[in-house]
């Protein structure tokens, strides 16, 4: 048997060996690390929260139908934070039936301010009747002590043709 069989035929009985070991057929073992988070555990002690007093629902552009809720970021000062909680950002319109809540994971990588955004959305113009609506934005943290409100108020949704 010349060399360079040997070394394939060695190389393929080592990747063999290995798939058979950290595989199925022996329960238990394993060769990577599996690195857990478990977001909401930790700690988030929030100082102040602004959020913003108007939103838009702008008619759409070029042609396009239907209207776009624009919501601006509002930011959170914290205290202190440790572990992984969460900030839910969230919006809700009763007059037309619309919720919106956006998840922030938090971690050791976010500064003492944070800014919590919203995606735009979109509506259908049958939907949209007046020319202002009335909703509720608002900041809750979920952190391992408790889910809790830090921020509310009431905002007013203006709509631009």
């Amino acid at each position: 048997m010349d060399y360079s069989r040997a070394a394939v035929l060695g190389v393929a009985i080592v990747v063999l060996v290995t798939a058979a070991v950290s595989g199925p057929l022996v329960p238990g073992v394993t060769l990577t690390t599996e690195r857990s988070v478990a977001y909401g555990e930790g700690t988030a002690n929030v100082s102040s929260a602004t959020l913003p007093d108007r939103a838009t629902l702008e008619r759409g552009s070029f042609g396009q139908r239907g209207y776009y809720l624009t919501v601006p970021p509002g930011t959170v000062q914290f205290d202190a934070l440790t572990g992984t909680p969460m900030l839910v950002y969230r919006l809700n319109i009763d007059d037309i039936g619309y919720t919106r809540s956006t998840v922030h994971f938090l971690d050791a990588s976010v500064a003492e301010r944070y800014e919590v955004t919203m995606d735009a959305d979109n509506f259908a113009p049958e939907r949209i009747d007046r020319q202002t609506y009335r909703g509720t934005i608002g900041v809750v943290v979920e952190d391992s002590r408790s889910r809790r409100l830090v921020a509310e108020r009431n905002l007013t949704v203006e709509v631009s043709e």
